[in-house]
């Protein structure tokens, strides 16, 4: 009896021992394959910020279909590691009815429909931040035109720790970085250019920079480097008229004084609205007179159209039937697909990138320069030369035997040590405080300006990367194909501007596990069975085994 005694008083003493040591020490074990409830170092360091109250109300209150039910469920795994790490940071769930009309309409959040067995279903994937005694709306749904309706919630679960963390750097930090878009050249006007604008200015301050224009020069001047200081990158989307020196000695300066700048240029005039138009066009050749200038870096883009054997559909009229015009797809060899070229986290996961009309881009040695082909064609490829008739009736590939030129470059991005072009010219006088080098210098070249232009749709700016061209006449309110040009042209910024770890945190997989329907219903007996019986079967053998213990003990006394 003292024995037993003392043994209860030791396991007594050793379970108290461990509720005050767990009141001090505290871990969690994910043990998850893909480490879904791992938060990142880049969002570690991100929370460890927040030094106010971070308040995080999600809308997803309320009935749910299965696939936001899942989206809430990871919302919730997310907003708790997110409260283990920082006490600062809380989070509710919140039916939108709750909240009110009112502040719905006020801030936009307009809801999403589904179609369910008892009729439709608005969900409103929205969250409210607040910090500072500011409040922000958030979608909790990636804004990725290339995926699908359906597609969207299960999508967004992978990508929840970059929307969220994004959203509370945002919100945590007010020294936005600038990019400024470059427009003196004829570049893309505001209607084409409003998808990527829209896109830029959720993280980034964006402005127009019209100097040249105001003071009448339509060049850059030594005096506008100052100015152009200000602006962390810039933009130069699709240009038509031709560069002054002094325009590339200005953007050279810009580089070196530390500038990032991407640049989306072309070197043939190829219209489809033209083509469309009479049936054919010449692609005259576009001298921009910026080959010099990109010499320096180590690229050339040549004066020819691509044509890939693998390029996007478009929507021609075939025939009449019963006096009905009719419709089919084709593909288009001038609407290149760009898929991944090396490894880069830009374009570690994208999917393919529209181009239209885009030309070849040579990598020339510069070992100063390292030299990163972001998107690509498909193997089987070839080149139309300048001065050459493009015509709608090349949609019928007879001949592919042609199409061996294999993989074109179409996008580069270039980084290093940058030297600048007039460090030996006398040019460099016009600048004070000339700067030949500069280190970590970023840029990306895009041999099509069309990848960052968005079309028009009876007048109303469409999404970027979504293709016109593929919506059928006869059914003109039909979904377009949507490609990943917005996720590229983001990407891009991003890594100019060093958000490479947010990069990482948007490319990020996750293996969410769905039950199959159909293993479902052939094994839902079993399992029902497995679990009535099991631990009843438990529960029988520990009352054996304490039945017989306390015998044994009993019959020892």
């Amino acid at each position: 009896m003292k024995k037993l005694n003392k043994s209860s008083l030791i396991i007594f003493i050793t379970l108290i021992a461990i509720f005050i040591i767990s009141q001090f020490v505290y871990t969690r074990i994910d043990m998850t394959k893909d480490k879904r409830f791992t938060l990142t170092s880049t969002t570690e360091k991100l929370v460890e910020n927040v030094k106010q109250p971070l308040k995080i109300e999600v809308l997803l209150g309320g009935d749910l279909t299965g696939d936001y039910r899942i989206l809430k469920n990871e919302i919730q795994f997310l907003l708790d590691e997110l409260r283990e790490k920082n006490n600062n940071i809380s989070y509710s769930f919140v039916d939108p009815v709750d909240l009110g009309q009112a502040e719905l309409q006020e801030n936009k959040l307009a809801p999403v429909p589904i179609k369910t067995d008892k009729g439709v279903l608005n969900v409103y994937p929205y969250a409210k931040i607040t910090y500072g005694g500011k409040s922000t709306f958030m979608e909790v749904l990636v804004n990725d035109p290339s995926i699908s309706f359906d597609e969207l919630a299960i999508a967004s679960t992978e990508k929840l720790e970059y929307l969220f963390a994004e959203k509370i750097q945002k919100a945590t930090n007010f020294n936005r970085k600038r990019i400024g878009f470059i427009v003196h050249h004829d570049e893309l006007p505001e209607a084409n250019i409003q998808g990527l604008g829209r896109a830029l200015s959720e993280k980034y301050d964006v402005e127009i920079y019209l100097n040249p224009i105001a003071n009448k020069s339509f060049t850059l001047q030594p005096s506008d480097l100052d100015s152009l200081k200000r602006f962390d990158a810039l933009i130069d989307a699709k240009p038509t008229l031709p560069f002054t020196d002094m325009d590339k000695l200005v953007l050279d300066q810009y580089v070196m004084n530390g500038g990032k700048l991407m640049m989306a240029l072309e070197t043939v005039d190829a219209d489809m609205d033209s083509i469309f138009r009479s049936g054919k066009i010449v692609a005259f050749p576009r001298d921009l007179k910026v080959n010099d200038f990109l010499f320096n870096y180590g690229v050339r883009i040549h004066p020819a159209v691509i044509k890939d054997l693998n390029g996007a559909q478009i929507v021609l009229a075939d025939g009449e039937t019963a006096g009905n015009t009719s419709y089919n797809y084709y593909t288009w060899p001038y609407f290149e697909l760009g898929v991944k070229g090396e490894e880069n986290p830009i374009t570690s996961s994208i999917d393919p990138v529209l181009f239209q009309f885009a030309n070849p881009i040579e990598l020339l040695k510069n070992p100063n320069v390292k030299q990163t082909v972001l998107l690509s064609t498909s193997p089987q490829t070839t080149l139309k030369p300048a001065l050459n008739f493009i015509e709608l009736n090349e949609v019928d590939i007879n001949d592919t035997e042609e199409y061996k030129m294999g993989k074109i470059p179409m996008a580069v991005l270039l980084e290093g040590n940058f030297n600048s072009a007039y460090s030996m010219r006398y040019e460099r006088k016009e600048f004070p405080n000339f700067k030949a080098k500069t280190t970590d210098g970023k840029m990306i070249v895009i041999s099509d300006g069309d990848v960052l232009k968005n079309s028009l749709w009876r007048g109303i700016p469409m999404q970027l990367g979504e293709n016109k061209f593929s919506v059928r006449p006869d059914n003109p309110d039909g979904k377009p194909k949507t490609y990943a040009n917005q996720t590229f042209a983001m990407n891009a910024m991003d890594y100019l501007l060093g958000d490479a770890d947010f990069l990482a945190l948007r490319n990020r997989k996750l293996e969410i596990p769905l039950l199959s329907e159909t293993v479902v219903l052939q094994e839902k007996s079993t399992w029902q069975m497995i679990n009535i019986l099991v631990p009843s079967a438990i529960i029988i053998l520990l009352g054996v085994f304490g039945f017989w213990l306390r015998k044994k003990n009993y019959n020892k006394k």
